[in-house]
């Protein structure tokens, strides 16, 4: 009607298309509470297996009763992450109408959150209070990539599960050591890697400046970006850190627009995001522009206001402030569902909100896949799901797992230009599907 689908090639990924499978097993409603089709994919065929054999104090069913399941999660709630804490409005309004229906296996699904400011010590011990205190089944999609690798060890050693990281680090492809644990969004390096096969179609002699975190999250980026450029004439100009501290990146803008640089990945997150944003417009620098897709919320990138006209990012959630996506089945039953179930008008249009709702059907499903709900068996399904798409994923994409050959969640992507209001989609979905492992700096 509306949408402008521009065409671009893409020479050295192949594009694959997976399709929707049908609902899932067992019912005439699937675990998303979606009436015929919802999201699809197949049970575990037991091709993933994990050893409890070096638990130091395995508790398969610590945290199921009769009637619940209890999840905690860590997450910044106060301070300049704040912003995330929209997330858990997502999966929380989620888990109220999936809990009204009659819960999961019988169980109502109860999610404890506590506060962390973004700071990994406090995660940490957060981690430890609703493990020890609140006897937590497994932890749900904590926010940050200092903060999960905080509790990965501690978690690890007592094989309880850490599903479903709010966090693309490539760190979460290492299955052989780290099993207990499982991302949930596309890595920061394959992100990279689909900015720089844009670049290659479009501006094959592009001059690159960088703006990373100084952490694991702007590591990903810069590494999986220097992979995929090898060989074009792509070329790194400069590359400017920041640390989560630093009050802004006004500084870090100006150098880099001073370096002769005609483009910009802007690894940053939360306010930097914006910050960073709002610094190129102000410092009178022209780049084509490239942010992270942990900005892509209006949350976060409205905050730039008109600096953020043009910027490009990866895409992989429809847009529930898109008119695009009005008449779609899943942003109805989000929408619609959503608002019954205690989400705000201004929630319903939040693609942080969207992205939480998404997560929920994501483990609702995991646990109705589930042979048992053990910790054991739980984990296993995370890594053995094939063509699950649950909540508000964008056609075309779906989640695969399989252990060590293919520890990433979601590796398809597509390229979205931000019109000041939304995102209009560029072109195709493009699949990493696989190749994840190759702008990635562990093998999995």
């Amino acid at each position: 009607m509306r949408r402008r689908r521009r065409q671009w090639s893409v020479v050295t990924v192949l594009v694959l298309m997976l399709g929707m499978l049908g609902a899932a097993c067992g019912s005439d409603k699937d675990s998303s509470g979606g009436e015929g089709g919802g999201s699809g994919g197949t049970a575990p065929s037991g091709g993933v297996t994990i050893s409890t054999d070096d638990c130091t104090d395995y508790q398969p069913t610590k945290g199921v009763t009769d009637t619940k399941i209890t999840f905690g999660s860590s997450f910044p709630q106060s301070g300049t992450y704040a912003a995330f804490a929209e997330i858990s409005k997502g999966y929380q309004a989620y888990f109220k109408y999936i809990n009204a229906q009659g819960g999961v296996k019988g169980h109502q699904i109860e999610v404890v959150t506590k506060d962390d400011q973004y700071d990994s010590g406090k995660t940490k011990a957060n981690t430890q209070e609703l493990v020890q205190q609140n006897g937590v089944f497994a932890m749900f999609n904590v926010v940050g990539t200092p903060n999960n690798l905080a509790i990965r060890d501690d978690l690890g050693d007592e094989c309880i599960p850490n599903l479903y990281l709010a966090t693309g680090s490539q760190l979460w492809g290492d299955f052989k050591n780290y099993p207990w644990l499982i991302g949930s969004i596309p890595s920061y390096a394959t992100e990279s890697a689909i900015f720089a096969d844009y670049l290659k179609a479009n501006k094959p002699d592009a001059k690159v400046a960088i703006l990373a975190q100084n952490d694991d999250f702007g590591e990903g980026y810069t590494v999986g970006f220097k992979k995929a450029i090898e060989g074009t004439g792509i070329t790194i100009v400069d590359e400017q850190k920041y640390n989560t501290t630093d009050p802004d990146v006004k500084s870090q803008i100006t150098t880099m627009s001073q370096s002769g640089a005609d483009t910009a990945l802007l690894a940053a997150t939360a306010l930097k995001c914006p910050q960073s944003l709002n610094a190129v417009k102000e410092s009178g620098w022209k780049p084509t522009t490239y942010i992270s897709a942990t900005c892509t919320s209006n949350t976060v990138v409205g905050l730039a206001k008109d600096a953020n006209v043009g910027v490009l990012s990866s895409i992989y959630l429809k847009d529930p402030s898109d008119p695009e996506w009005a008449n779609d089945a899943a942003m109805q039953e989000f929408q619609t569902l959503g608002k019954q179930y205690g989400l705000s008008d201004a929630d319903a249009q939040n693609g942080l909100v969207g992205y939480g709702w998404t997560m929920g059907a994501l483990l609702a499903d995991t646990l109705d896949k589930a042979p048992e709900l053990t910790r054991q068996s739980v984990m296993q399904t995370a890594w053995s799901l094939s063509n699950l798409t649950p909540g508000l994923l964008l056609p075309g994409i779906s989640i695969n797992t399989a252990g060590s050959d293919d520890p990433y969640v979601i590796e398809q992507m597509q390229i979205g230009q931000y019109n000041g209001n939304f995102w209009d989609l560029q072109g195709q979905v493009v699949s990493f599907e696989g190749k994840t492992r190759d702008y990635a700096s562990t093998t999995g």
